[in-house]
């Protein structure tokens, strides 16, 4: 994380710089992706720029079909210049990553003792292919991009949401990097526990997230068979149904709703029997942003510990603020979808005593 920094934020030793707070918090995520998801490209800025740009052209040709009528959406797919960056996305990937796919199915005919697979989600999908079909490397890249699409954009937008509120709400910072820092000084660096020690970061987050959630409506299900509710309503067949996640998280259920206050699920903690409780990536029936039950989304949790190691990196390395005369940038609507303002700029200037552990 520290060497994307260094790649995605200028110089500022000793001067304040303005960058795009949601594009720069993007790239820090895809370079943390690119990472996992295959390990000897992590520093590949092609592979970076497909994980950047998949999700939007994908979300892109999602919104357009939208406003296009059922019988024009097969033909208009092939008009599309967004469709068209996915089909171009796809193609450079494969042509990324199966060469390697090759090369480690080769590695493992071999029998060499010395030979560990990378330990990184391509690898884990080639172990869990359940035929010859789903190992193939057009398959595999398919299936990566997903998970890109699944993961870059949504965590992008919890983090920058996260930051933005720690710029406006300066009274968290000091307390925030107190914690990170005992947390860090316990474990001798980042371990596992270290970031289920960062209690106030994480209600922080879960704090940002109710009132700035990425999507207005969530749980979105199609009745299979007619279904009665409780009061005799009647859900017919074939009906599709959502959940007001963001309402819901701004009713009364929850004490002074529309105030910000950082630190309150880290006090609902505090209270017997509920220590283990109210936790970010927690899902109940007053907080669906991540869904709720069976189908509860499952990369909540590799997006918790994203968002504490980025947000922790950044907080402990630089101070932020607004630009002069500027407040906390407001959202963007895009259907039901709520986005951090992507033209919004925020000043970064390093500290004079970074993080050295």
């Amino acid at each position: 994380m520290k060497w994307a920094l260094t790649q995605e934020i200028p110089p500022c030793k000793d001067k304040w710089v303005s960058v795009l707070g949601f594009d720069t918090v993007v790239k820090l995520v895809v370079h943390d992706f690119a990472r996992i998801s295959v390990a000897s490209l992590e520093r590949n800025k092609e592979w970076m720029e497909i994980q950047r740009m998949f999700p939007e052209n994908v979300f892109r040709v999602a919104i357009q079909m939208r406003v296009i009528p059922p019988y024009l959406k097969r033909i208009s797919s092939y008009l599309m210049p967004a469709s068209w960056a996915v089909s171009r996305n796809l193609h450079s990937a494969q042509r990324l990553i199966t060469p390697i796919v090759e090369e480690r199915r080769r590695m493992e005919t071999v029998n060499d003792p010395d030979y560990k697979p990378p330990n990184d989600f391509l690898q884990w999908l080639m172990d869990e292919a359940w035929n010859e079909r789903d190992g193939q490397p057009a398959e595999l890249v398919h299936r990566l991009l997903v998970l890109a699409l699944a993961s870059v954009h949504t965590t992008s937008m919890t983090a920058t949401q996260v930051l933005y509120d720690i710029i406006a709400h300066p009274e968290y910072l000091e307390p925030l990097r107190e914690e990170i820092l005992q947390a860090l000084k316990e474990d001798g660096g980042w371990q596992k526990t270290t970031l289920t020690k960062m209690r106030k970061l994480d209600s922080f987050m879960k704090e940002s997230q109710r009132l700035n959630g990425p999507s207005l409506i969530g749980f979105k299900r199609a009745a299979m068979e007619d279904i009665t509710l409780s009061d005799g309503t009647v859900l017919p067949k074939g009906v599709h149904m959502v959940v007001p996640v963001v309402p819901i998280s701004l009713e009364s259920v929850t004490p002074d709703p529309g105030v910000f206050q950082g630190f309150r699920f880290y006090y609902e903690r505090q209270k017997p029997g509920q220590s283990n409780l109210h936790q970010f990536a927690m899902t109940d029936k007053n907080n669906m942003h991540f869904g709720h039950g069976k189908y509860s989304c499952p990369g909540r949790f590799f997006a918790a510990h994203a968002i504490k190691i980025l947000i922790a990196h950044l907080i402990l390395n630089y101070d932020f603020k607004f630009p002069e005369g500027k407040s906390r940038p407001g959202n963007l609507l895009a259907h039901e979808y709520c986005f951090p303002d992507p033209t919004a700029h925020i000043l970064v200037k390093e500290r004079d005593s970074p993080w050295s552990i």
